[in-house]
């Protein structure tokens, strides 16, 4: 297969690509969208974009609920802090798939959502993703100040997840406290096949041509899928166990059929060694990235992520009658 057929992209002679397929860019709802429901059991959930790294052209895009549940009484509404998926290469925070799925989570834990506009692939290979995402964690550092508190929790999907996961140790540094840290199917990979990447060349989601071109555009040039940035035993080597420990506990997602599923299984079993709390369910049916195309595995996933919040958001926050304040 053409892998960049396949992505529907092009390679400029400048190093830039086309996107050509790209998903639909949707404007921020600031007057609000309804979620859940109707009449009084109807959430409305407010979004807006904010600068993150004006010299970067970075954004944090926010989302916050109303209605039923919200805005009443003295708590603090969770902050999740969220990285869309894409393989570093693909979609915006904007993008319909990711600003549906923030939508839903903001309505549905009840929590305020801000999904960072990290750079891309290839025009910004990594670690610029992992910089922003550095970036990100001052940012809500800075917000956070403000609303004294409020549970913090930190989220990726795909490609998101592993910059999560270095949002999570530049938290670690910076001293922010969170209060989880939440994987959904982190996107990994290595020099050398697992048999899950093997019989993946064919898969109808992230077949193994495609996967290997996503990594290529993303690395620096010249690295090969051993390093830290791919490979998550490599990754790992170069991170302190002391440090590791310091993260908080952390819900990792996966599916059966999704192609690095043998990488996040790597991924779970070195962090429960290290002494890290993980909450592993890895067994979900299913190929990658379903919850943005299948409405009943994006229920499923939206009810996982919000029981997980509402459980570690602790007993200083009530997430069912909290009030945000932006």
């Amino acid at each position: 297969m053409d892998p960049y057929k396949y992505l529907n992209i092009r390679f400029n002679p400048d190093g830039s690509l086309t996107r050509n397929g790209a998903a639909r860019i949707l404007p921020p709802a600031p007057a609000g969208e309804p979620v859940d429901g109707d009449g009084p059991t109807r959430r409305i959930v407010h979004s807006n974009d904010a600068p993150l790294n004006d010299a970067n052209g970075t954004t944090v895009r926010l989302f916050v609920p109303s209605g039923p549940g919200v805005g009443v009484g003295d708590g603090r509404l969770p902050l999740v802090l969220y990285f869309h998926g894409g393989g570093y290469v693909l979609f915006r925070a904007a993008s319909e798939p990711f600003h549906n799925t923030c939508t839903a989570l903001a309505a549905t834990i009840p929590a305020v959502v801000a999904s960072v506009d990290y750079r891309l692939a290839p025009e910004h290979r990594l670690p610029a993703a992992f910089e922003d995402a550095a970036d990100a964690v001052r940012w809500v550092r800075s917000y956070a100040a403000g609303s004294p508190g409020r549970p913090l929790f930190l989220m990726g999907s795909h490609a998101g997840a592993s910059i999560a996961f270095r949002a999570a140790l530049a938290a670690v540094d910076e001293g922010v406290e969170l209060q989880g840290l939440i994987l959904n199917q982190p996107h990994h990979g290595g020099v050398k096949r697992t048999a899950a990447e093997e019989s993946s060349v064919d898969d109808r989601v992230l077949p193994l041509p495609a996967n290997d071109l996503l990594w290529e555009l993303a690395l620096p040039l010249g690295a090969d899928r051993d390093h830290e940035y791919c490979n998550p035993e490599t990754m790992l080597a170069g991170v302190e166990a002391a440090r590791l420990r310091r993260l908080p506990p952390c819900l990792v997602l996966g599916r059966r059929k999704d192609p690095p599923r043998d990488r996040q299984r790597t991924l779970v079993e070195a962090l429960e060694k290290t002494g890290v709390t993980v909450e592993a369910q890895l067994d979900g049916a299913g190929y990658h990235a379903m919850e943005l195309f299948k409405q009943d595995r994006a229920a499923e996933f939206i009810a996982q992520v919000a029981d997980f919040v509402r459980r570690h958001a602790g007993a200083g926050s009530d997430v069912h009658a909290g009030r945000s304040r932006l």
